[in-house]
């Protein structure tokens, strides 16, 4: 009998060959890469700007290092919260300690190129609650998903009041007039999002469905999520996106010699959610680094309070911040043991 070398002697012509599946090695290649020119980039944009305005002395205020980290926080609680709510709706039920622990343990697996490691961390942490993984990982990407949509209505909405010389750099000529209708521009963005929510309904639920249907023990139709649903989680993600908003700027203030300013708050929610959403949507960006940043900066640069140099400090201070707190946030979390499965709040 002979032998076939599926390389080098596939066998007879009229024997369909099937090509190799090989791995394609290179495409982490070119991401690294891709991102690697986009961080080099970024650097030399904020490298330039400190040129443009170097800062006579650098002072930071520790102190209000504590209150940023707080709020910050306190930011991701809104979202945990509308992660439960759907996982309820999908017939899933989770505690509120195993969820925040989950989550705050999962913030860690955006910085693995991807981002998906989130959705498999948070999925893995909850079976101590008897939760199914894989429809805790399926919510927990509706959730991202609802929480980058509510910080981009906010961040869009607020732009043309808050950025104003650096929004109207962004913005094209043909809607220009945008400017001018201070009212307008918002609430049609804000009516916008919201109108898209039967549409996300209909998606979630027949996607939740698609999944729950190839599980064990999982009916054959859990009820829906509903648009009032995710309308409900627009509307409470909106307070977590005040908290980010705040955790800004209490870093602003860290670097300023001058008195808590309330009325830069638009300035921060824009400047907060634009940054963050754009970090979050680079998917070559492990946490949004250097994307997050470099819109950051661009938003903050040209406000007279702010300036070119304090943008800066200011961007990278807050990455700092926040990369500790959730990486001591998850540390004690993750060595605390999981509740065990009782009755659910």
């Amino acid at each position: 009998m002979s032998t076939i070398d599926p390389v080098n002697n596939p066998g007879n012509d009229d024997q369909p060959v099937v090509p190799g599946t090989r791995p394609q090695w290179y495409w982490p290649v070119v991401k690294l890469i891709l991102f690697l020119v986009v961080l080099a980039f970024i650097g030399r944009r904020a490298f330039q700007l400190w040129k443009l305005a170097p800062p006579k002395s650098i002072q930071i205020n520790v102190w209000w290092l504590i209150p940023a980290a707080l709020s910050y926080v306190i930011g991701w609680f809104p979202s945990i919260w509308f992660w439960r709510a759907m996982l309820r709706r999908l017939q899933q039920p989770l505690d509120w300690w195993t969820a925040i622990r989950a989550y705050h343990v999962g913030q860690l697996g955006k910085y693995v190129p991807g981002k998906a490691m989130v959705l498999i961390i948070r999925g893995s942490l909850t079976k101590s609650a008897n939760v199914n993984p894989v429809l805790a990982g399926v919510t927990a990407a509706y959730e991202s998903l609802v929480f980058v949509a509510t910080g981009a209505m906010l961040g869009v909405a607020l732009a043309p009041l808050a950025l104003g010389p650096t929004f109207s750099k962004w913005l094209p000529l043909q809607l220009s007039w945008l400017q001018e209708q201070p009212l307008l521009w918002p609430v049609t963005v804000v009516i916008a999002t919201f109108a898209t929510t039967p549409l996300s309904s209909w998606l979630f639920t027949k996607i939740g469905r698609k999944v729950g249907r190839r599980q064990k023990g999982i009916g054959e139709n859990p009820p829906s999520i509903s648009a009032g649903l995710i309308s409900q989680g627009i509307g409470v993600m909106t307070l977590g996106w005040i908290c980010h908003a705040f955790s800004l700027g209490f870093v602003l203030q860290s670097l300023s010699d001058t008195p808590f300013k309330l009325n830069l708050f638009p300035v921060w929610l824009a400047s907060a959610s634009l940054s963050l959403v754009g970090g979050f949507v680079v998917l070559i960006a492990p946490g949004g680094i250097g994307v997050r940043e470099g819109i950051l900066i661009e938003a903050l640069k040209d406000h007279p309070e702010i300036g070119p140099s304090t943008a800066v400090i200011a961007a990278g201070l807050l990455r700092v911040v926040w990369f500790v707190t959730e990486l001591v946030t998850a540390a004690i979390l993750f060595t605390a043991k999981p509740k065990t499965p009782t009755s659910i709040d």
